[in-house]
């Protein structure tokens, strides 16, 4: 795998340190809430769960000879979510991600938007607009990233509906989260984001938020009832680990990798993106929490190699 070279300084510690004050977890989950009919008709569409737990496996070399070279396309095979950690960063795509993604262009989705889900980390104010607002320097042997950069090109700015500070996964669902200029009264965010941006992709960053005492079990039912309704929507979901381990013992990323292998999803493994760093990248002055500008420079370049493979593997198989 290419080893992840460090961006140039992209934000200055007092900005983010003015964004990420206001952004801890909160004291209380969103409320539970009954699906409204459209999306119980949404989810009763969505295909079923593979049988046998399915993941993914990649390969990023390049050659000496040509190290702009883009990396071989990642190999998708069966994985066990117990060894989660042992996942790799970059996953690759199934065949049914795929026939969904040739099923949602047919909906009418569009090809050049993702949307990403997450608590305030996820904010494009530090995540991933640098690349809309040519803020970046690609490492060298990566100019090839630029490609998806400029196909994608408008999305990484993207302040999704589903991206606030505190939110949690039961928090997608609800309409007390929504945005109250942009959604319906009784739209949930996830709904109201799909219509909103219509994307293809959607990146999931949930967890850090989900106090540690709740049930497993019901976290897990969440993120499947979020899975469920962006696949019958035509998106393919695209599930992340996290760095920090605030619940103490890695509960929410197993319970990623098990939504993931039970779907037939992509899983970004954040959490071993940043193993090499000190502290995997983590403000250890903030509980461990927050990433320190290592782990965010890590974090955009990750991110951006996510969407560069899926986004060729996707165009493969258009041919």
């Amino acid at each position: 795998m290419t080893k992840h070279k460090s961006l140039s300084r992209i934000l200055p510690w007092l900005l983010l340190g003015i964004i990420l004050a206001a952004c801890s977890p909160q004291s209380t989950e969103a409320p539970t809430i009954t699906p409204t009919a459209s999306e119980q008709a949404q989810s009763s569409a969505t295909p079923t769960p593979t049988q046998e737990p399915i993941s993914e496996t990649v390969s990023t070399e390049t050659t000496e000879e040509n190290p702009q070279q883009t990396p071989t396309m990642p190999i998708y095979i069966p994985l066990d979510p117990e060894d989660w950690q042992n996942w790799p960063v970059i996953p690759g795509l199934s065949p049914q991600m795929i026939d969904l993604y040739k099923h949602g262009l047919e909906l009418g989705r569009d090809p050049h938007a993702f949307s990403v889900i997450g608590d305030c980390q996820s904010s494009p104010t530090y995540f991933l607009s640098i690349y809309d607002e040519g803020r970046y320097a690609l490492p060298e042997g990566q100019e090839y990233l630029q490609e998806t950069i400029d196909w994608y090109a408008g999305s990484f700015s993207h302040l999704s509906i589903t991206v606030k500070n505190g939110m949690t996964a039961p928090g997608v669902l609800n309409p007390l989260w929504r945005d109250i200029q942009l959604c319906e009264s009784n739209e949930t965010p996830i709904i109201c984001e799909v219509r909103v941006n219509n994307p293809s992709l959607a990146i999931i960053s949930l967890g850090t938020n989900w106090l540690p005492s709740t049930s497993y079990d019901q976290y897990v039912d969440y993120l499947a009832e979020i899975v469920r309704l962006l696949l019958s929507q035509g998106v393919i979901p695209v599930l992340s680990t996290k760095a920090d381990n605030i619940e103490g013992d890695y509960s929410r990323n197993l319970a990623m990798a098990e939504v993931a292998a039970e779907y037939s999803l992509p899983l970004w493994n954040f959490w071993a993106a940043v193993e090499h760093l000190p502290n995997r990248g983590l403000d250890n002055t903030r509980e461990d929490v927050y990433l320190v500008h290592d782990g965010w420079d890590v974090r955009n370049l990750s991110a951006l190699e996510l969407l560069d493979h899926l986004h060729k593997q996707l165009l493969e198989s258009e041919e």
